[in-house]
């Protein structure tokens, strides 16, 4: 395989102690963000049963004995209502916030090759907070729900959490070798992300059923902001080298092109001709920055076969995970669970726990046997059977079980970043994570789109047809994972 895919080993700044502070700021948005999402789930349910049916008992989870009904009671009729346009309007918000994220990453990623991945991280969190921030007020006043869904759409201008994420992946890239190290650390900042998640899903029911949705959105903003003071004291950039590279790069270039233009013309014209190449510039620059993110994929190379298999498997690793959280807490919340805030932060939190810590804990392990594409060959069929035992959940057993099978799902998502990663100089690593990232948001978009369709239109007939599209796309990914293991070993 060396042949085919030559190991990029050169860190572009060496590693010191201050940069884990990027695990740490993505800790406290990944926390603030998980947050933010579970409780925005569950205010928005609650919102609109009190409109629709401001004097049913349906939504009391504290008694129990409503989810132990038929199909044509009134209960079960109110809840399957309330169920199908919570999630439409989660629809309509992934939508929204989709457009401005993928602009934000198509471009940020890229620009922090040029300029830094602090400086881009920082613009990413700032908008971040302003989104939770207004949802906290929002909150607070009660506004339309559909105001929330103008706020997520804020949220997201810096390229959302899959924007910073992009960032994260990048900048442990520049400072680390490629291989086996460089996968061990990206996936132990998605075990960060984890832990994040994990502390969310725990207090996240507590917070909201002792404090209300309000508090537990002020919390968010809370991390967020300290994110935000991370970023802007403690952490360290990663491209001291290479941003002066490409300064001095940048510099040499347009020399050339003015002494190339001193040649031609006079000296009044220079000055025209110099602001009109600025503005070209410009107008190019942006164009040229997104474009980079995707070239892997079409440009004439030894290695464009190999970026394709590997995206095409990251983006199915992706539609067989994101947007699955949120069906889940419908999921929970509908018969014949019912479950209440506490109980379903118990069940999101073990999941993640599961997945994250339990089967990244296991990463070093597995690299000493496995090679990256047969970890993530594993945890693809991790994915599959827990996706089939949660589709046809009848009980709370068979539910709290699903996390148990779930343990390596998370591996294939980070083994994908880090295959692709070592085949990439060190100059185009935030492009490639900005292309990643774009294709999560994507993935994000036509999952929460496609799988809450069906969700919506067979919750009725079989409520766990969802889960059973989740884990298709498990076995197509192990499909291309074999393809790439045969092209490897040729």
């Amino acid at each position: 395989m060396e042949e085919h895919e030559p190991l990029i080993n050169v860190p572009t700044i060496r590693y010191r102690l201050r940069h884990l502070f990027i695990a740490v700021t993505l800790l406290f948005l990944s926390l603030a963000v998980e947050l933010y999402g579970l409780s925005i789930t569950q205010y928005v349910y609650q919102t609109i049963a009190s409109r629709k049916f401001p004097n049913s008992s349906a939504f009391d989870n504290k008694h129990t004995s409503i989810c132990d009904v038929n199909k044509s009671s009134e209960s079960y009729l109110e809840r399957t209502t309330v169920q199908q346009t919570t999630a439409k309007w989660d629809m309509y918000k992934t939508i929204a916030e989709a457009v401005p994220a993928i602009l934000a990453s198509s471009v940020l990623g890229s620009l922090s090759d040029r300029y830094g991945r602090r400086r881009a991280l920082f613009v990413n969190v700032t908008f971040t907070l302003l989104g939770i921030l207004l949802t906290t007020i929002g909150v607070k006043c009660s506004f339309d729900i559909n105001l929330f869904i103008l706020f997520a759409v804020i949220n997201n201008v810096g390229g959302g959490i899959y924007g910073a994420l992009s960032i994260g992946f990048a900048y442990v890239s520049d400072i680390t070798e490629a291989g086996r190290p460089r996968s061990l650390f990206i996936t132990l900042l998605d075990a960060s992300i984890g832990l994040g998640m994990t502390v969310s899903g725990l207090v996240s029911g507590y917070i909201i059923e002792k404090f209300g949705y309000f508090y537990t959105s002020l919390c968010s903003c809370f991390l967020v902001l300290a994110a935000v003071l991370v970023v802007v004291f403690p952490l360290p950039d990663s491209l001291l080298n290479i941003t002066s590279y490409t300064s001095n790069t940048t510099t040499q270039s347009y020399r050339r092109t003015t002494l190339s233009k001193d040649n031609e013309t006079n000296y009044g014209d220079r000055s025209t001709d110099i602001a009109n190449q600025g503005t070209t510039r410009g107008a190019t620059a942006t164009c040229g920055t997104a474009k980079a993110a995707f070239e892997f994929y079409f440009r004439s190379s030894k290695k464009r076969f190999v970026y394709i298999i590997c995206g095409a498997t990251f983006v199915l690793a992706c539609l067989s995970r994101l947007g699955k959280s949120r069906i889940e807490i419908l999921y929970a919340l509908n018969t014949p669970f019912c479950w209440s805030p506490v109980k379903i932060g118990h069940f999101v939190s073990l999941s993640v726990a599961s997945s994250m810590l339990v089967g990244i804990a296991a990463i070093k392990l597995l690299q000493r046997f496995f090679a990256e594409e047969v970890i993530a060959i594993l945890s693809a069929l991790s994915n599959a059977t827990s996706c089939i035992l949660e589709a046809f959940a009848y009980n709370d057993l068979t539910l709290f079980l699903v996390p148990l099978f779930a343990v390596l799902s998370i591996l294939t998502i980070p083994m994908m970043r880090a295959i692709m990663s070592k085949i990439t100089p060190p100059h185009q690593q935030g492009a490639l994570f900005a292309g990643l990232a774009v294709m999560e948001i994507c993935v994000s978009l036509t999952a929460n789109v496609v799988v809450k369709i069906i969700y919506i239109n067979t919750i009725e007939m079989f409520r766990g047809t969802a889960f059973l599209v989740y884990a298709a796309f498990s076995v197509l990914s192990i499909g291309l994972l074999l393809l790439y293991r045969c092209k490897r070993t040729s």
